[in-house]
């Protein structure tokens, strides 16, 4: 029975290991020498006239140590994606309790893909388990990694993480651990992202002496891997063969990666395409309506509903396409499709109404009145007793709307909504001319300026936004607070006595349920919208990240290869360290620095050649241009920055070079051109043939070999340019600036 029970423990404590690897420890045992961990590495600015050769030895620098960190494990079969927030790993002991309270200077760091053997750990090959990006956090006792909804993900991008599903970014905490506040100016979590692809393992992510990520108490290391698992269970390592690969894989036969790991739209993806409509009050519609039924039926998504049996006609006092004409005279409200190729335009008159419900007991009622008195009249109507209210040009809470409140004894308030929360009492800019109740249905008629009183209240623009959402809600109590019942909605103010033309707004759609979105800008900030890139519109969009979400397949369904066949390993992080002495101080914070070339849809696709295009001239490019200010938020106190480091990100197997500009001065900053794995991997188990690294751009001393950093205001002018070889057809590439710097 005892040996049982120590069988029992031995087990337990082996899975535990398993399940969560061991990390160093600051003694630095004999099997873990003071080494770089994937050895040495190239830059791509090196300083051939300081008569210094720069030296990726991170053991050469004075004072440095390292800890090793280990994910949990990453358990995956064929085909699956692997792409979540991963639980939280504690650092060290030794590395919590020495920074207790102080500052650690985190100097740079490696990384890899490691699986447990008998024989001890491996290296995962990349076209086993192929790494798309990661983003990570190094958080202190101060701070924590937060799951938050978009809205607020948005306004804090730079240092956060999503999986197309779910956002995360870093907040601060307060609790009571022991642990004073974080000195003013020392970050209490730092985000990790730098080089993070399939060229992460052997593109430097270090710093120059000086300069260092600063963490105050640090304690914890996150993660939101992206892994694609390619891992042909029939071949060993010695040499890459393709798996099963579905139809729309863009790879050409015996390509030297997976086609898997472009994140192909298979036939698992379900693509939902609709078009959408849009009322329009002046000029003509730039896409029309093409035939009555269609017309009919758009009128009905915008929440009109005709008095009589929509018509058609020929007439030439009409726009041409689908009308809706309200009476003023009979209230009535008539719906054409118009056969006629007339030249009359949209709107006429300064009156427009429109009526809406988000759900069945509120409604809203709007009567705008755009002559020079300049008048809205709101009808809202809900049950007396408790409080109902509305939200105006919004969706969700998340937009903070401006919202107006009838309580349950009918006070009027308007509001500035929070996210979730009853945001703030504005100053009143309503009349309220009418409140009524029968038989328990409150209707309050209120009058107030088009014009918003603040920048808070909402602005009615009739003829410039003829169709609006809003979000109603109906509480429990008298009170404005928690809602009971809430819905989302829309209503359109059409023109009385004149033409509300209904207008073609293009289409939206959703892939798998989750409704598609790109904000690929126009020149000159990009180049995706003129060049018609597919990854900008759903009709058109075939591959990427919005077909690549967790635990997805990318294996068209009649594709199921070793269904059972569960590849298990680690992501491994080094972090090499020096102490921090503010007195003097050693080191200086590198803020993070960060814009994408593909402005800003995230990904777009490479575009094949025509067939017979010789390789050579088979070239893509995109360029985007944008200020300082826009990839680093600017300061008080400063006036610009100094970029130290600047690694691009782009993606094998088309990948030929990134260049950064400063276009007021013409001065290239940093030209990235990747290095291609040749095959010997006897040699160096990174040199996977056809996968890349991408040698940074590194400023700092002459005296390290490095050049001088290069001041950049806030108001300077960038511009960036990317080339890929698109002999073949791509998906999801990416050409964004990871980059650190500081203020000045």
């Amino acid at each position: 029975m005892r040996s049982l029970q120590l069988l029992a423990l031995l087990v337990l404590f082996a899975s535990q290991v398993m399940s969560r690897p061991q990390q160093s420890s600051s003694t630095l045992p004999n099997d873990q020498p003071m080494a770089n961990m994937n050895g040495l590495y190239t830059i791509s600015n090196p300083n051939k006239m300081s008569g210094v050769e720069w030296n990726s030895d991170y053991t050469k620098r004075p004072n440095v140590s390292y800890f090793d960190v280990y994910t949990p494990p990453i358990r995956t079969r064929y085909g699956e994606v692997y792409w979540t927030m991963m639980d939280p790993v504690a650092l060290p002991d030794y590395i919590i309790e020495r920074y207790k309270g102080k500052v650690i200077a985190v100097v740079g760091y490696e990384a890899d893909q490691v699986r447990k053997t008998d024989k001890g750990e491996e290296s995962m090959p990349i076209f086993w388990q192929y790494n798309h990006h990661y983003c990570a956090w190094m958080t202190g006792a101060k701070s924590t990694v937060k799951e938050v909804d978009e809205a607020t993900f948005r306004m804090k991008e730079e240092f956060g993480a999503f999986n197309n599903e779910k956002f995360w970014i870093p907040v601060e905490v307060d609790g009571d651990d022991g642990v004073d506040a974080a000195p003013e100016g020392i970050p209490t979590s730092q985000f990790i992202s730098e080089a993070n692809g399939g060229e992460y393992r052997k593109s430097f992510h270090g710093y120059p002496s000086g300069y260092a990520q600063l963490l105050y108490s640090p304690d914890t290391f996150r993660i939101t891997p992206m892994q694609i698992d390619t891992h042909n269970r029939d071949h060993d390592r010695s040499k890459f063969i393709a798996g099963p690969l579905p139809k729309n894989a863009g790879s050409p036969p015996n390509a030297s990666y997976s086609g898997i790991l472009e994140c192909p739209c298979t036939d698992r993806i379900k693509k939902v395409i609709d078009v959408t409509y849009a009322a329009q009050e002046k000029g003509s519609c730039g896409t029309p309506v093409t035939n009555a039924t269609e017309c009919f039926e758009a009128v009905k998504t915008l929440k009109v509903t005709p008095t009589s049996q929509p018509q058609i006609v020929s007439e030439p006092s009409l726009p041409s396409g689908c009308v809706i004409i309200k009476s003023q005279v009979d209230k009535s409200t008539k719906v054409y499709y118009n056969t006629n190729p007339s030249s009359a335009q949209c709107g006429g008159g300064n009156l427009f109404s429109g009526t809406g419900s988000a759900i069945s007991n509120v409604t809203l009622d709007l009567s705008l009145d755009a002559s020079s008195k300049g008048l809205a009249t709101i009808t809202m109507t809900g049950p007396d007793g408790v409080w109902f209210g509305v939200g105006l040009d919004a969706e969700a809470m998340e937009n903070l709307p401006y919202a107006i409140i009838v309580d349950g004894e009918g006070a009027v308030t308007e509001r500035k909504l929070g996210n979730h929360d009853p945001g703030k009492q504005l100053a009143s800019s309503i009349t309220v001319t009418s409140n009524k109740v029968v038989n328990g249905v409150r209707t309050v008629v209120m009058t107030r300026a088009l014009a918003g009183k603040t920048a808070d209240h909402y602005t009615f623009s009739p003829g410039k936004q003829p169709t609006i959402p809003f979000i109603s809600a109906v509480g429990n109590t008298s009170t404005f607070s928690i809602h009971r019942f809430k819905g989302s909605a829309m209503l359109t103010v059409a023109a009385q006595n004149g033409a509300t033309c209904v207008c073609n707004a293009g289409v939206k759609g959703s892939i798998n349920g989750i409704g598609f979105g790109k904000n690929c800008l126009p020149e000159p900030y990009g180049d995706l919208v003129q060049q018609k890139n597919p990854t900008c519109w759903v009709e058109t969009y075939q591959g990427g990240l919005h077909c690549c979400h967790h635990q997805w397949i990318l294996l068209d369904e009649d594709q199921n290869p070793w269904e059972d066949v569960i590849d298990e390993y680690y992501l491994k992080f080094r972090f090499w360290y020096e102490d921090y002495d503010a007195s003097v101080p050693t080191h200086k914070n590198l803020e993070r620095v960060y814009y994408q070339t593909e402005a800003h849809s995230s990904e777009y696709d490479i575009i094949k050649a025509p067939e017979g295009t010789p390789p050579s001239q088979a070239i893509q490019i995109i360029t985007a241009h944008w200020q300082v200010k826009d990839m680093i938020r600017p300061t008080s106190g400063a006036t610009g920055i100094e970029l130290i480091y600047a690694g691009g990100h782009c993606h094998a197997p088309s990948c030929l070079s990134m260049e950064l500009y400063n276009a007021d001065t013409g001065r290239l900053l940093c030209r990235h051109v990747p290095v291609y794995g040749q095959g010997n991997t006897d040699e160096d188990k990174f040199d996977e043939v056809g996968y890349l690294a991408l040698p940074p751009c590194l400023w700092g001393s002459g005296e390290e070999g490095l050049e001088k950093p290069v001041f950049l205001p806030f108001n300077g002018n960038i511009t960036s340019v990317k080339r890929n070889n698109n002999t073949n057809s791509h998906y999801g590439e990416m050409a964004s600036w990871q980059m650190r710097g500081i203020y000045v």
